[in-house]
């Protein structure tokens, strides 16, 4: 499909050069990106099929005199050549480090010195490169290399080389970017102090003059552009609130004639509009990255002035300084340079960026035609936006049919809801041929299938809200038949989602017809049933499926004896239980023997030795 694609955009470049228009190769295959997204002009296999493609991107490159061209152009060169801060930082950065890493590779690949001579070669080299990444100077010129020479002795002297060439490759790159860090904030410290600073540019003062200067450009370009868009908005408002069509006018041929005239200038005043609006939004683009940068530019002088005075302080009265103390300063000074240099490759982009729209902007006046716009702007009241909302202020939207209305004082995070047609009124949009009429979100915006939209005043709003998809539809289709809308609006995913909402019919493409239906079941059809087998647990249900499958393998047999037949029941007549007594011990009793004592010598002795005679009573029994 690719080689299609290609094949398709050759063919139109050759159309369009053959009917004497130069087309280049990105404008066909951007324009030709954008049809794919209609399903009448989708890419097929067969080469007559696509002849209904190439024609019709063909006339519309042929016709230089539309101003949707000029628009297509416009968003063409945005999306290519625009880009955010950093991926602009970036880029920049990435072709400076590739024109500088011939000579880095050559000075981290060496691994060896020879003699002095390739020790001053390569410190030579190590000038140069720290030199181009700094972008303080260039090592042309004899002074500045020269200055740069004093500082890198300062903290790198070229007998270090010896062991520098022995580290791995990474380690070198990563010393040399310190190094060059750390060279650049010894020649910003010197320059304040007025001792050094040869070819480093005042970019503060620089800097603070360019934005003052880009900014009043794009001011001078914006002003002019806001007074045609009034203009023209007063004008198309004006022609699709007095479009009507009677059965007398269509019957004279004169007032056909008339009719076709009054919509052929009304088509070319919407696009006309279109292409002021999607400049304007471009313009206003730059004007807020301007803003940004003065700010970003703000914060890095007060973080310039702070470090060098702290700067000041750490050296003053001083011979020696310890390593810790003053090399961090000068590598957070050479980091605040560097953002301010970022700051200037950013101005640059965008100066040149608003000088592109600037000649985009003379191709637009050229097709402007100041008596086309007085034919059908007699007696217009022209307001500007400011004006228009504060005209309808207070008129709140209290009818949308079905859509949910939201109101900013009692919706939380309102101004950050995301207006669907970048806020313009969605039901003259889809009613007005493409008419971009600013809606007044002051006054309540809808929400319809999680989309939110605005609208000019109340009445159109309960219009749009008698048929939302309707509308909504009828605007995404006059998108996608008019592909300059698709990035004005960023509708390249609604497009798409188009295709699941249309059916093919004998008469072309039609938006499904829809009915919303209640079904109401009844709650209990059958009476109730509680299984008391019925379980949950899936480990129960298991050991379950196991007994079953273990009883499936079983077999049941019988057997019949000879005299199985005879048997027949026995009554057995059991005595009742009786209680009994059972002597499990007897008493009995022991008699212990009895110990006599007699003591002699009591009587008729003066001393107190007195004798005791211990017996049993047993002993006795003898005598």
């Amino acid at each position: 499909m690719e080689n299609v694609r290609k094949e398709l955009t050759k063919k139109i470049v050759n159309e369009c050069k053959v009917k004497g228009t130069s087309v280049t190769k990105d404008l066909a295959s951007f324009l030709l990106s954008l049809y794919q997204l209609n399903p009448a002009y989708r890419i097929k296999e067969n080469d007559e099929e696509n002849a209904k493609v190439i024609q019709a991107i063909t006339e519309r490159l042929c016709d230089q005199s539309r101003p949707s061209l000029v628009t297509l152009k416009n968003q063409l060169y945005f999306a290519k050549h625009y880009h955010d801060r950093d991926e602009t930082v970036k880029r920049h950065r990435l072709r400076l480090h590739q024109k500088t890493a011939p000579l880095v590779a050559e000075i981290c690949d060496t691994n060896k010195l020879e003699s002095g001579k390739d020790t001053e070669k390569l410190y030579q080299k190590i000038l140069a490169v720290i030199t181009l990444l700094s972008g303080l100077g260039s090592p042309t010129v004899s002074s500045v290399l020269r200055e740069v020479s004093v500082a890198l002795q300062s903290v790198f002297q070229a007998s270090e080389l010896a062991h520098y060439v022995t580290l791995p490759k990474r380690e070198k790159e990563e010393q040399l970017m310190e190094l060059m860090c750390l060279v650049a904030g010894i020649r910003l410290f010197n320059r304040d102090c007025q001792r050094g600073g040869e070819g480093i540019d005042d970019l503060p003062s620089i800097l603070q003059e360019a934005l003052t200067k880009t900014r009043n450009s794009i001011l001078e370009l914006l002003e002019p552009l806001m007074t045609k868009i009034y203009k023209y908005t007063a004008v198309v408002e004006n022609a699709i609130t007095r479009i009507s069509i009677d059965a007398s006018d269509a019957a004279c041929s004169s007032s056909k004639e008339a009719a076709l005239d009054a919509d052929g200038k009304i088509e070319w005043a919407i696009e006309m509009l279109t292409a002021s609006r999607q400049q304007e939004i471009y313009i206003r683009k730059l004007l807020s990255d301007v803003e940004r940068s003065e700010n970003t530019v703000k914060n890095l002088l007060e973080r310039l002035q702070a470090r060098l005075f702290k700067l000041h302080d750490t050296v003053r009265y001083r011979t020696a300084i310890p390593t810790t103390q003053v090399y961090p300063q000068f590598i957070d000074l050479a980091d605040v340079w560097m953002g301010l240099q970022d700051e200037v490759i950013i101005l640059s982009s965008i100066n040149n960026f608003l000088w592109e729209l600037q000649s985009l902007s003379n191709k637009i006046v050229n097709i402007y035609e100041e008596t086309k716009l007085e034919d059908i702007a007699e007696d217009v009241d022209i307001l500007t936006d400011a004006e228009r909302l504060e005209r309808s202020m207070g008129n709140l939207i209290t009818e949308c049919g079905e859509c949910l209305i939201y109101y900013p004082n009692v919706t939380k995070d309102f101004e950050k809801i995301n207006l669907e047609f970048l806020g313009f009124c969605a039901w003259t949009f889809a009613t007005g041929k493409g008419a971009l009429i600013p809606g007044n979100p002051n006054n309540g915006v809808a929400k319809w299938r999680g989309k939110h939209y605005a609208f000019k005043s109340p009445e159109v709003a309960a219009k749009f809200g008698e048929n939302p998809d309707r509308y909504i539809y009828d605007a995404l289709n006059f998108v996608r038949n008019h592909a300059e809308y698709i990035y004005l609006f960023q509708l390249h995913e609604e497009i798409e989602a188009m295709q699941s909402q249309e059916e093919l019919t004998e008469k072309g493409l039609r938006l499904k017809i829809r009915h919303d239906q209640k079904v109401q079941t009844d709650v209990h059809i059958l009476p109730p049933y509680i299984d008391k087998d019925y379980t949950s647990s899936i480990w129960e249900l298991k050991r379950r499926a196991l007994h079953l499958a273990n009883i499936s393998r079983c077999a049941t047999r019988s057997t019949q004896t000879l005299n199985s037949h005879f048997r027949y029941g026995v009554y057995v007549q059991a005595a009742l239980p009786q209680d009994k007594e059972v002597q499990t011990r007897r008493d009995n009793y022991t008699n212990t023997k009895k110990l006599m004592t007699f003591i002699f010598g009591l009587r008729g002795r003066r001393d107190d030795n007195q004798h005791v005679v211990s017996f049993l009573e047993d002993e006795l029994e003898h005598l």
